[in-house]
């Protein structure tokens, strides 16, 4: 079955809902289960310095976040859960990574922090399901 699960994961109700499906995956496989946060890169032309700086900060509270939800629900389902994080492309990351790092399995939510596109698959996860090399796992709510 499945042995290197990646889950994107953004905190968001969508993902949240993933990560509980992605840890009983987890568990049922024996496998190894880890994390993507994928961060918008910083504005292209910000008007202060201090706009960039801002932006920094505000991403690493967020990330900060993201790890404690992690490291909770780890500490529930006695599974290692690292979190990856890195700025780009969600769709084109995800897909990336994916193949670089061999998983088998990406597990996302169907929607994220997104309300688009009301309640059908996200921008994300319909490019991912078409261009990743291995199966995809879209959980609903």
């Amino acid at each position: 079955m499945y042995k290197k699960i990646l889950l994107a994961y953004d905190g968001s109700d969508g993902s949240k809902t993933a990560l509980i499906t992605a840890a009983e995956l987890t568990k049922q496989a024996n496998a190894q289960l880890q994390a993507i946060w994928i961060k918008s890169k910083l504005p292209h032309y910000p008007e202060t310095v201090s706009e960039i700086e801002e932006e920094k900060a505000a991403a690493e509270t967020f990330l900060a976040g993201l790890e404690k939800e992690l490291m909770e629900f780890s500490k529930q389902y006695d599974i290692a859960i690292p979190l990856y994080s890195v700025a780009g492309n969600p769709s084109k990351i995800l897909v990336s990574y994916a193949k670089e790092q061999n998983f088998d399995l990406v597990v996302m939510g169907n929607q994220g922090h997104s309300g688009l596109w009301g309640g059908s698959l996200g921008h994300t996860v319909d490019r991912v399901s078409e261009h990743a090399h291995c199966s995809i796992l879209i959980v609903r709510q």
